[in-house]
């Protein structure tokens, strides 16, 4: 298992967190169990005792007796699956939510370097295995083993001599099915990775999808899908005619079992020391265990099956997480006004050569700061260290005076807004999306940013289309720029947050970001020069570190 140790026993833990409903299903499912088991004797009475007796009025009996066992089982299996559908929900979701909200902690490389469709299928298919494995795997497991140990009981107060042949299949089945999990464990993992690999082409594609129509590639994206379904598909059989080899094995072993049954009771009903309906019982008993057998032993290729998923998951959990909240934040004082300090900051990325190093630098409160160097230089890891992304690994940044590792994380980056090229839009409306940074603001608040970052012409109760590929990319930002305005920060960073429009439309947004925020501290990311126009300072970085001027218009 992972080093970090999220393996079957933190699991079965997450489980015992419901053992109130999983004690009350386990209870039910053992009474549908045992009521199954008393069909058998009662079967047995009705050709011994009503049949073969000719009792007619105990024929009525006992088959009103078996016809009030079906109905009670229907009763109480109806309500067992309402309350396991209840308690698997309530695990699966738990789960899915652990390993969610552990992603959102993580770093911003990490769906980059993962790939979100392989993070996709180890939320969804492992989860899902996982959750199947841990609820279905405790109950089948405890009612299999009480099952079949009443159905063992019962077929020796039937018939010890008949037995033998069934309990000669047991220890072959444990030995079979043991010689199977190794593969079957390294068949599932191959096929999770070939299912990870085509949700993250499909994503990938279906965000590409007008790139491939515009150099004519769609006949290659078929192709490469279809390749990916064939390789797919034939892992997919290879698990699952494996897992039917493997789980046909207790049917095919009980079928010699119950033939055996039959050539030795036959005899014994033949000499007269064994009645028809005892003959008849002991082989319903025997298919009834078979059930229970096979059920333990699929428990044992189930659990290489949740075992690798678990390793996925557990992968994810295992991710570092780059900053901690302060478990005694610091709050900002009620005075803060945005002025921002680098002393000596220095970062790489996973023992790479350093990004930035021993950077030193003021930003005045309300001043506007271009930020400027060549691709690649770390504009992008500043802001991603001002925004506690991460933490400088040498020096410190404070803000107002406070280093951000003191302040609560959430109360930092609502006073710090970064309005980027690419800022994402969020499933719902317009107005959802203006409202996300502070979703208590009131519609008039949200109409009032709208109107002042110009978007009010706008359809506020529209939803968004996927990508905002509906909006312009001048209203794409505008619409950023309403929610920075509600989210009311100390900083605004603008990180190429004009690059994607024309000039004259860059102009106007530049303008109007001077306007609305002119109170607030701005640190402008860009390679145009009139989103740097009126700057009072350029911090320029290069592979010499951080050079700070004052703002030279161009001639």
């Amino acid at each position: 298992m992972s080093p970090g140790g999220h393996g079957f026993t933190h699991l079965f833990t997450l489980v015992g967190r419901h053992r109130g409903r999983l004690a009350l299903v386990l209870a039910v499912s053992l009474a549908a169990s045992a009521l199954a088991l008393v069909q058998p004797w009662l079967t047995k009475r009705l050709i011994d005792e009503g049949l073969i007796g000719r009792r007619l009025d105990l024929v009525v009996v006992i088959c009103a007796q078996l016809l009030g066992a079906a109905l009670l089982s229907f009763a109480l299996g109806a309500f067992n699956r309402w309350h396991y559908l209840t308690l698997s929900g309530a695990v699966l979701f738990s789960l899915r939510e652990r390993v969610f909200g552990h992603i959102l902690r993580l770093p911003p490389t990490f769906a980059a370097r993962r790939g979100t469709g392989d993070v996709l299928s180890r939320l969804d298919g492992d989860v899902a295995e996982i959750q199947r494995f841990a609820v279905d795997g405790v109950l089948a497991a405890v009612n299999a083993a009480l099952v079949l140990a009443g159905t063992l009981a019962v077929m020796a107060m039937l018939s010890p001599v008949l037995m033998l042949p069934a309990l000669v299949m047991l220890p072959l089945q444990v030995v079979l099915t043991g010689r199977l999990r190794p593969r079957l464990e390294g068949l599932t993992r191959k096929l999770r990775e070939r299912s990870g690999a085509l949700s993250r082409f499909l994503v990938e594609s279906l965000q590409t999808v007008k790139l491939a129509q515009s150099v004519g590639g769609e006949g290659r994206e078929q192709a490469r899908l279809a390749a990916l379904n064939r390789g797919y598909l034939g892992d997919l059989r290879r698990v699952e005619l494996f897992a039917l080899m493997a789980g046909g094995l207790p049917g095919l072993l009980g079928g010699v079992a119950v033939a055996a049954v039959f050539v030795m009771g036959g005899a014994m009903v033949a000499e007269g020391t064994m009645s028809v309906g005892a003959l008849v019982a002991f082989t319903l008993y025997l298919g009834k265990a078979g059930g229970p057998v096979s059920t333990l032993m699929g428990l044992m290729l189930a659990q290489r099956r949740a075992r690798v998923s678990l390793e996925r998951v557990a992968a994810i959990l295992d991710e570092p997480v780059a900053v901690i909240n302060p478990p005694n934040p610091v709050r900002l004082p009620p005075a803060a006004a945005g002025a921002i300090r680098l002393d000596g900051v220095g970062f790489s990325y996973g023992g790479c050569p350093p990004v930035l190093n021993g950077l030193d630098g003021e930003i005045p409160a309300g001043a506007k700061v271009a930020l400027v160097g060549v691709s690649g230089i770390g504009k992008t890891t500043l802001i991603d260290l001002l925004h506690r992304h991460y933490d400088p690994q040498s020096g410190g940044i404070t803000l107002d005076g406070i280093d951000l590792r003191r302040l609560d994380l959430g109360e930092l980056r609502r006073r710090i807004a970064v309005v980027a090229q690419d800022s994402p839009l969020v499933a719902g409306t317009i107005a959802d999306n203006i409202r996300y940074a502070n979703p208590l603001a009131s519609d008039a608040m949200v109409m009032a940013a709208a109107d002042r970052a110009e978007i009010a012409h706008l359809d506020l109760a529209a939803p968004v289309a996927e990508r905002g590929v509906t909006l312009s990319g001048g209203e794409c930002q505008r619409l950023a720029l309403a929610r920075a305005l509600l989210q009311d920060p100390l900083v605004l960073i603008l990180d190429e947050a004009v690059s994607a429009v024309d000039r004259e439309s860059g102009q106007r947004l530049c303008r109007m970001v001077d306007t609305l925020f002119a109170d607030k501290t701005r640190i402008v990311v860009s390679h145009h020069p009139d989103a740097l126009a009126g700057a009072d300072l350029v911090f320029e970085l290069s592979v010499s570190g951080l050079a700070v001027r004052r703002w030279e218009p161009a001639a």
